[in-house]
């Protein structure tokens, strides 16, 4: 067989409405196999771009395709077509393919369906008509672009991202417009990870770990990699931002974790913070902030301690003293201490209180439900109703379709915020009985652990840590502070005589 009879086809479908009007891939072959059966051709390879490739799958299959008709080795001479803007649709391409007909008097480019046979020395006219239609298909493509950037716009203005949800948020239908809704399987998860990245023993390594052991997949099913989980971390979308195209615009999606959260994250990011140690392990790193240049006090192991300053990047900063490690502990411990209560009795009231007021809540929470639960009932009498009013045509087929359209609409919100109050669980009340329970063993268990738990024992209990002057002051979470206020007054009431 001659060798300059070999050809590939390509054959593209760019959309479901260009399939569904008779230019589905399957047709394209039939079409581009007939005709090269027709010249006396012989196909060798034939490329597919389905409607469902993305951009990327599309650009990656013309460049195989590409490289493949350019290897001496294969001894490709023709390439069939459907027509021109099923091969390309920008001059980038076509001068692609101009640069393959150049390289040899034989190449040949076969348009069936315009019926152009485009070489190396193909008349003028051939030429002229091949640039037509090259431009024409640009035209169309700069068009559907615009059309499309005018949606997004108007969706962009609306508080709406025009693309996929990200990983904690879902796709669902408000009055007929598909919007973005956290995600109750997925949206404690994303939560976690940002917390979870906060902690000094966490990088983006550990976290895209966790992720794997959560269960967190992209919306192909794969896991998330580094870059991935880096992406959604730095991703304000959830704080209500949408960043899109290089530019931020408020959203109308419900945040899933605060301002202050991200912020924290962002700040570790983009400072350069150690995550990882290589070769010592302080207790305190990633745990101290200087008052005076907001810098994160660092450590060093000199003559059997840790030394640590902020980066020293102002005069006050340099004249300071190097903090020591032993000292700063004993500033942790004292404020530990003062968590403890002498009376435990007053420990037992304040989780019975705690434990009665979860249960009040749980109580307003079933409250809500059940009447979640019969507004949702109700709706669906009424739209049982409504189809038994169609059947026995009391009312026309449109405006059965309107109103049934808007109470699946009213369902459906009922449904998301039912989903909201049945995922609300105990867990708030649970980990505030184990710190209350940790806040009076602490004092004496912070000595005893490894430095990764007493960096955990201090974030449970501590909201920062300052360097301020010559001095480390602690600032207690709002959880701790109320129990060092319980604290100190039981020790007054317990210094005039009170429960002993």
């Amino acid at each position: 067989m001659d060798q300059k009879s070999n050809a590939v086809i390509l054959a593209r479908v760019s959309s479901k409405a260009q399939e569904d009007e008779g230019y589905s891939l399957d047709s394209q072959l039939k079409l581009l196999q007939n005709y090269c059966q027709s010249k006396g051709l012989h196909v060798v390879w034939t490329f597919k771009i389905a409607e469902t490739a993305s951009k990327e799958q599309s650009r990656k299959i013309f460049h195989e395709m590409l490289g493949y008709i350019s290897k001496p080795r294969h001894k490709i001479y023709h390439l069939a077509v459907e027509k021109t803007d099923r091969f390309t649709r920008n001059f980038r391409d076509s001068v692609a393919i101009d640069d393959w007909l150049e390289k040899d008097i034989d190449r040949r480019l076969h348009a069936v369906k315009e019926n152009i046979l485009l070489h190396k020395e193909a008349k003028s006219d051939v030429k002229f008509m091949w640039n037509i239609h090259v431009s024409v298909a640009k035209k169309y493509a700069d068009n559907l672009r615009e059309e499309s950037m005018k949606g997004w716009a108007e969706k962009l203005a609306q508080g709406w991202m025009p693309a996929p949800a990200p990983p904690g948020y879902k796709t669902v239908v408000v009055s007929g417009k598909r919007v973005h809704a956290p995600d109750e399987t997925t949206r404690y998860c994303i939560e976690r990870a940002f917390r979870l990245y906060l902690e000094p023993s966490h990088s983006i390594a550990t976290v895209t770990h966790e992720l794997k052991l959560m269960g967190i997949k992209t919306h192909k099913g794969r896991e998330y990699h580094k870059s991935q989980v880096q992406h959604i971390l730095s991703n304000p979308y959830y704080i209500g931002i949408n960043r899109f195209d290089g530019k931020e615009y408020q959203g109308a999606q419900e945040p899933i974790i605060s301002r202050e959260l991200f912020e924290k994250v962002q700040q570790k990011m983009h400072k350069g913070r150690p995550t990882v140690m290589k070769k010592h392990n302080p207790p305190l790193k990633n745990l101290i902030t200087c008052k005076q240049c907001g810098g994160v006090v660092t450590w060093q192991f000199q003559k059997g301690y840790y030394y640590g300053s902020c980066q020293r990047d102002n005069d006050v900063c340099r004249k300071r003293p190097y903090l020591r490690q032993d000292k700063v502990e004993a500033v942790v411990m004292d404020s530990l201490r003062k968590l403890v209560c002498p009376s435990a009795k007053i420990i037992e009231w304040v989780a019975q209180h705690m434990r009665e007021r979860h249960a009040s809540d749980v109580a307003d929470r079933e409250r809500q439900r059940v009447a979640f639960q019969t507004q949702i009932e109700r709706l669906k009498r009424m739209d049982d109703t409504l189809y038994d009013d169609k059947l026995a045509g009391d009312i026309s087929a449109e405006r059965y379709k309107q109103k049934h359209q808007q109470l699946l609409i009213q369902i459906s919100e009922l449904e998301v915020g039912l989903s909201k109050i049945e995922a609300i669980a105990g867990q708030q009340l649970g980990q505030q009985l184990v710190l209350l329970e940790l806040s009076q063993k602490v004092a004496d268990l912070y000595k005893r652990k490894s430095p990764e738990q007493k960096r955990l024992i201090i974030m449970s209990l501590f909201r920062r840590l300052v360097l301020d002057g010559d001095d480390v002051i602690v600032e207690y979470t709002s959880f701790a502070r109320a129990i060092a206020d319980s604290v100190r007054k039981t020790n007054v009431k317990l210094g005039l005589g009170g429960i002993a």
